[in-house]
């Protein structure tokens, strides 16, 4: 996988919340909304709102059939809800969520408290305990990166990788890079320089 599609997994509740724009809120995965006859019925259906060829898009990126692509949105759009209560719910101590499995099935969150951990299992994720918070992890890059702006060592793509809780800088000259973050008051043990020649280009 390259990086730029590490970079894009990390992003993926967001893109989602794009693609399918009417997600609606989780209470339990049982719940309907009821109508004006006092009748349960199910909430809308997000495949029915997707722009065309978002579904044929997900079948050649992915390797999917059209009823696996549909699942996966399905998934997607009622995770990033449940995904959005959850990081309300832990506040500060909220580190970032992934979803995993070829149909996004899972949704991962992930915490810096392990008092959490009943609380998301009962929201139906996955919980991990990790180090560092989001808004950390946030925090150390824009130091980098008020410091490290333009540098020709200071690296070509840096960004927040939630699955490590890490803040990950790709660059050509990797020791010299280490050495530059080094003399920036941040956390080290919370940023990660990996050798790379990918620089990023403008679409």
């Amino acid at each position: 996988m390259s990086r730029r599609h590490i970079v894009t997994a990390g992003c993926v509740l967001t893109l989602t919340s794009s693609i399918v724009p009417a997600v609606v809120p989780v209470r339990e995965a049982s719940t309907f909304a009821a109508s004006s006859t006092g009748k349960r019925k199910p909430p809308p259906d997000p495949i029915k709102r997707l722009p065309p060829g978002v579904i044929e898009a997900l079948q050649r990126d992915f390797g999917l059939t059209r009823a696996q692509a549909e699942t996966r949105l399905r998934n997607e759009a009622r995770l990033t809800a449940v995904e959005a209560r959850l990081r309300d719910m832990l506040g500060g101590c909220f580190g970032g969520s992934w979803l995993t499995g070829t149909l996004s099935e899972t949704l991962v969150v992930a915490t810096t408290r392990a008092a959490d951990i009943p609380l998301i299992v009962a929201a139906g994720a996955q919980p991990k305990v990790v180090a560092a918070s989001l808004a950390k992890l946030r925090a150390i890059k824009r130091k980098l990166d008020e410091s490290l702006p333009n540098h020709p060592t200071g690296g070509s793509v840096r960004y927040v990788d939630v699955k490590s809780n890490k803040v990950v800088i790709l660059s050509r000259y990797a020791e010299a890079t280490r050495l530059l973050v080094a003399s920036v008051p941040v956390d080290r043990s919370l940023v990660v320089v990996q050798p790379s020649t990918e620089t990023p280009r403008p679409f």
